[in-house]
């Protein structure tokens, strides 16, 4: 910019703020501009196109309001009333905090313009958080209120709440850093209503980009909503976003309103109309397509608007919100759970006046704790908007905690909403217009910090800076179930690349399916599981070995994140790692040869369903089938154990449609130990030696041919 320019630039600017520091109103009337009648005739021609829109009743045609009203602006920007809708347009736009000084210079030069005047003010301040001085305003708003406008004198005392709840919230802020993600995932549009995968390494969101799929605006200019989708490439960036396409998005409005934890299954809103939008789920596919979004149904989709959903971890359970008649308030919180039966959403049940007020609930998102739930509302304990707040279920009650905001600076006194969280509940995602953003609004990633920890030694004032600000661990805001995060890959032995596959956890105690993965296209996958718990967990890839592996936890796994990989090999008869795998999760209790294939999700199930897949899809491959036992017992009854469990396995591979000619059958007994006894008898833990002994009880599948 040059000189000239700068200071050009700079006149422009003092006469826009000296313009309404002012103290004299200068109506819109003709005799006042003799001599610019054709600038005045324009500039009042724009105040009648801008009160066209004003006066229209819908807050969406107001930032077209306010496009003809600038322009009358720039004529004479001394008049009360212009400066008053000036205000009234910018409190209901995404740059509110616009509206303060309009409203303040009408209030200067003219405060008796009109009864609503001081209640737009307090607004504008309260939204400015200058909470004390809002009070005072809506105060001397109430006593301008007839005494029969009951409606209007409760509302006022609630901006009065909303202002202390914001003076308290203020003076205890939570301990994070907010930080904007950067031109990878914003622009100079639009992006909003983000959703995360619980292992922190997809998202998804929307915006009104040129690049929309039918390319197509509204009736104000913006584009139509789609989806966009990102990656995480290294511990903190996020790849360039990319449109996800169709079928996903379509020529119609397509946003993001919710995320299955291992981030591949996404519920999306769908319509032209906030009375008519619709929930629809969209999975994708082995290759890392995506089908084409399918509504939820009848049971959750209605004739109203359904704008929010959320799914529990294993995808059985759905929050939603939907204004359908019978709520509480405007929009309300409704959840159903999946009939297996049907193969359908069941009949959705509001959530109950613990949760729904007569304002608004918005932005759902369940944890991956399978606990905690998420939401905005303006009808709790906010400080102006909508506010998150969380609530936690307590499965012995069947009743949900009061919810509690989660604090300042998430938490504004303008609408704060669309808030999710990573499942090690360290990070959370949100939209919100900052200053320094990219555009009206960006994505901000939140990262929670643990309490201050002042050095016990005296440090440099540059160490002291970093111990101060050194990321924690999240404190919850309430007791929460120990939980922890379990993350990994699986993995193509021979290239080193992850790729797709599928993962059975297991607990390994009660022999109860907990999840049924179907990874990432790279082989990622994410799981929420239990400390103090034994898991069996069985891997597998099209065309390849099955991988499998049993994972003890303990108290010292709460609320920290493990990572277990899975590297497979493809089906070969050279000695190589493809030649022989171990299968782990066969289990034989010690001196048992009982193999309880029956039971739905048994360890033993999983595996040799894996192992029947994998032959039919290899016809000519031959296998032997190897039991393996530990050392207690004589050497002649281990072999002849080890014999029957081998058997028992063949018989349910026979069953299940395999030749018995492709299947050897051996029983080494305790002769190919895989802890050897000398380390056992020096473990001195009796768990630990127990868990060898397992180890050893095994079955091997080893390619004779091909």
């Amino acid at each position: 910019m040059n000189k000239w320019k700068s200071i050009a630039l700079f006149i422009c600017l003092f006469v826009g703020y000296s313009a309404l520091t002012q103290e004299k109103d200068i109506p819109f009337d003709k005799r006042l501009f003799e001599s610019q009648k054709l600038e005045f005739e324009e500039a009042a021609k724009e105040i009648k196109l801008g009160d066209f829109y004003f006066f229209d009743g819908r807050d969406e045609f107001l930032m077209v309001a306010l496009s003809h009203f600038e322009k009358a602006q720039k004529f004479n920007p001394y008049s009360s009333i212009l400066n008053y809708k000036i205000g009234i347009c910018y409190l209901y736009s995404s740059n509110k905090s616009e509206s303060l000084h309009y409203l303040e210079f009408a209030h200067k030069v003219n405060p008796t313009l009109d009864i609503d005047l001081k209640f737009y003010l307090a607004q504008a301040y309260q939204l400015d958080g200058n909470f004390e001085t809002a009070i005072q305003y809506y105060k001397l708003y109430q006593n301008l209120i007839p005494a029969n406008d009951k409606r209007q004198q409760r509302y006022v005392a609630k901006k009065i709440s909303e202002s202390r709840t914001g003076i308290e919230l203020m003076e205890s802020p939570i301990r994070v850093w907010v930080d904007n993600l950067g031109d990878s995932i914003n622009s100079e549009y639009s992006e909003f209503s983000p959703v995360i995968s619980a292992d922190n390494r997809v998202l998804f969101y929307t915006s009104r980009r040129p690049d929309s799929q039918g390319q197509k605006t509204d009736r104000l200019g913006k584009y139509y909503e789609d989806i966009y989708y990102s990656m995480r490439n290294s511990e903190e960036e996020w790849a360039a976003a990319e449109n996800i396409g169709a079928p996903v998005n379509t020529e119609s409005h397509d946003a993001t309103v919710g995320v299955a934890a291992d981030g591949k299954s996404i519920l999306t809103y769908q319509g032209l109309s906030s009375k008519n939008g619709d929930i629809l789920i969209t999975k994708q596919n082995e290759d890392g397509s995506w089908e084409t979004p399918k509504s939820l149904g009848v049971g959750i989709n209605s004739k109203h608007h359904e704008s929010s959903a959320t799914l529990s971890f294993d995808e059985k359970t759905l929050f939603f919100v939907s204004d359908q008649p019978g709520g509480y308030g405007q929009h309300d919180i409704y959840v159903s759970t999946w009939n297996e039966k049907k193969q359908e959403w069941g009949k959705a049940k509001n959530l109950g006046p613990e949760i729904n007020t007569d304002f608004e609930e918005m932005g759902v998102f369940f944890h991956a704790d399978s606990k905690t739930l998420y939401f905005s509302s303006d009808g709790h304990k906010n400080m102006g908007g909508l506010d998150v707040f969380k609530s936690v279920y307590d499965a012995e009650s069947k009743e949900w905690s009061e919810p509690e905001n989660i604090g300042y600076p998430i938490n504004t006194p303008d609408d704060d909403i669309y808030f999710v969280v990573t499942g090690n509940n360290r990070y959370a995602y949100y939209s919100s217009n900052r200053p320094g953003g990219f555009g009206e609004k960006d994505i901000y990633k939140i990262t929670f910090l643990g309490p201050k920890k002042i050095p016990a030694l005296p440090t440099s004032t540059k160490e002291q800076a970093i111990v101060e600000n050194e990321a924690q661990q999240f404190q919850t805001l309430a007791k929460a179930e120990p939980k922890f995060l379990l993350t990994g890959r699986i993995i193509d032995g021979e290239t080193g690349i992850g790729m797709p596959g599928q993962l059975f956890i297991i607990n390994a105690q009660t022999n109860e399916r907990v999840y049924a993965i179907r990874t990432h296209p790279d082989g990622s996958y994410s799981a929420v599981l239990s400390p103090g718990e034994q898991y069996a967990l069985t891997a597998a890839g099209k065309y390849f070995s099955i991988g499998s592996q049993i994972l003890t936890s303990d108290e010292s796994f709460t609320n920290q994140e493990k990572t277990l990989d899975f590297v497979l090999y493809p089906p070969t008869t050279d000695g190589s790692s493809g030649n022989s795998f171990a299968l782990r999760n066969i289990y034989f209790g010690f001196d048992q040869t009982n193999l309880d294939y029956t039971a739905f999700g048994s360890q033993a199930q999983v595996e040799l369903d894996l192992l029947a897949d994998l032959l039919e899809k290899n016809p000519t491959i031959i296998i032997e089938l190897g039991g393996h036992t530990d050392r207690r017992g004589a050497s002649n009854y281990n072999e002849e154990l080890s014999n029957n469990r081998a058997f028992i396995a063949k018989q349910y591979l026979v069953d299940k449609g395999i030749d018995e000619k492709r299947i050897k059958m051996v029983g080494y007994g305790e002769t190919q130990p895989e802890v050897a006894w000398e380390v056992i008898k020096d473990l001195k833990d009796k768990k630990a030696r127990e868990e060898a002994h397992q180890r050893n009880r095994r079955t091997v599948i080893t390619i004779l041919s091909q």
